[in-house]
């Protein structure tokens, strides 16, 4: 039963997918997975309000009537987690009561959960502390919780450094570092996820950044395996040459940080990203770091004029650098002499050049997308739906093709399920019958002007 209750709810039929999941609170034994299914369901088709009372009361019903073992708290956990507010609608006579089970799976739930809902810090290190301290990274199923637990002790820290001296923080940091290495073992996974996050761990609270060059050496080891290649290609959709990349950005950042402004300046040269891929890549965070972090290295080198055009890079930012100003203004004071004016207007001259520079690089990135996405012919696939019938994009060609891509573990991808179906239902009379502009003329008014975009701009079969 529960696979039916997960087919249907999958496929947008609610209602069916409710019939279903009532009959398997009737089943004897007890299908614990319909329980769940069922309480993620109640929680997509109603209100908060209504999901609350009802969820609520079935949670307390299957206390009542099952015996109580870890399997059903942690069944009647997760019931209480489709709640719109998580682990605060656990109530903690729930928790104490999984505390009870020690060493098992529900007690590390009720650890994380209790840290979740606590409002105090130093209450919540203890909770994370507790879950490294009572749990080791020896069990898989465990690995990615007791990862997490190091995670969220480091992100305590950087709100507030009283809870750890840097002392501990290194200590911290070194084992984060090897619980994730394990987990990458365990799962496969390109070790330099765990050994670059473990540096900007360390550039994050400024510590021991010798140790942060090592780990970026040993990545590069690392990285000449032959395996780990293969598996960096194959499953992180990246290639050897753009892991380089960033392993190198980051030693840049290390070099930064040590005021080596030569070694940093000429690696982040180096190694520029390219910002003109779209206007995502132009504007990120990222971009803007990096503009910043090439000022930094210019003006520590003498070069003046160009630390003063990528500081205005980042200080022009829509999200603006926190330093881009501070950094013009100290370029002001190296020059002020040749310029001759006031702070003021060296600023509005520099943000001048800054919208010429922007104006260029939105018309270049603008130019690649008509030329490389538009009016190209789509990639040609085959599906089959859950009844078993058989659609190949390249057959519907002349037709109108609305193609959504989720996953099932995507509850907004779920949730946009009943509303594609309001839209193709809506439409589907037209789609039938009409094509091109003799259907725009058919739509309401308020979808003609995307059906003029879609029909000019969308690519053909």
């Amino acid at each position: 039963m529960a696979a039916q209750i997960e087919s249907h709810h999958k496929s947008g039929d609610f209602d069916k997918a409710l019939e279903v999941s009532a009959r398997a609170l009737e089943a004897n034994p007890s299908d614990l997975r319909a329980y769940g299914f069922r309480w993620r369901l109640i929680a997509d088709m109603f209100s908060e309000t209504a999901a609350r009372k009802r969820i609520q009361s079935e949670v307390a019903s299957f206390l009542r009537t099952q015996p109580e073992n870890p399997e059903v708290l942690k069944t009647a956990y997760w019931g209480y987690r489709e709640l719109p507010l998580d682990d605060w609608d656990v109530p903690r006579s729930f928790f104490d009561k999984m505390l009870q089970y020690r060493g098992t799976e529900i007690h590390l739930l009720a650890l994380l959960g209790l840290a979740e809902r606590s409002q105090d810090v130093h209450q919540k290190w203890r909770y994370f502390q507790r879950v490294i301290d009572e749990f080791t990274a020896s069990d898989d199923s465990e690995l990615s919780w007791y990862l997490f637990a190091h995670e969220q002790m480091l992100w305590l820290a950087m709100e507030d450094r009283s809870l750890a001296s840097d002392e501990l923080l290194d200590d911290l940091i070194d084992r984060f570092l090897k619980v994730h290495l394990f987990l990458c073992q365990n799962q496969q996974a390109w070790y330099g996820w765990a050994y670059t996050e473990a540096v900007k761990w360390r550039l994050k609270f400024n510590i021991r950044l010798d140790k942060a060059l090592d780990i970026l050496e040993r990545a590069e080891v690392r990285l000449g395996d032959k395996a780990e290649q293969k598996w960096l290609v194959e499953h992180n959709e990246s290639s050897v040459e753009e892991a380089i990349t960033k392993i190198s950005r980051l030693r840049c950042e290390v070099y930064l940080r040590q005021e080596r402004w030569r070694e940093a300046h000429d690696g982040l040269t180096a190694n520029a990203p390219d910002f003109l891929e779209s206007l995502g890549a132009r504007f990120s965070e990222s971009a803007v770091n990096y503009f910043w972090m090439l000022g930094r290295s210019a003006e520590g080198i003498g070069e003046w004029e160009e630390a003063r055009r990528q500081y205005a890079d980042a200080h022009f930012a829509p999200t603006p650098h926190v330093e881009g100003r501070a950094g013009l203004e100290r370029i002001y004071h190296q020059i002020e002499r040749g310029f001759g004016g006031t702070f003021e207007a060296f600023l509005k001259e520099a943000e001048s050049e800054y919208r010429i520079r922007e104006d260029a690089d939105r018309e270049e990135i603008r130019q690649k997308i008509v030329k490389n996405r538009f009016r190209q012919k789509a990639t040609d696939f085959s599906l089959e739906t859950l009844a078993g019938e058989g659609f190949t994009l390249s057959a519907m060609c002349g037709k109108v093709v609305l193609l959504d891509v989720g996953a099932s573990w995507c509850g907004p991808c779920n949730e946009v399920i009943p509303q594609i179906k309001t839209i193709y239902n809506q439409f589907r009379k037209w789609m039938m019958s009409l094509s091109g502009e003799s259907m725009m003329v058919k739509l309401p008014n308020r979808y003609r002007n995307s059906w003029k975009n879609t029909s000019r701009h969308g690519q053909s079969c």
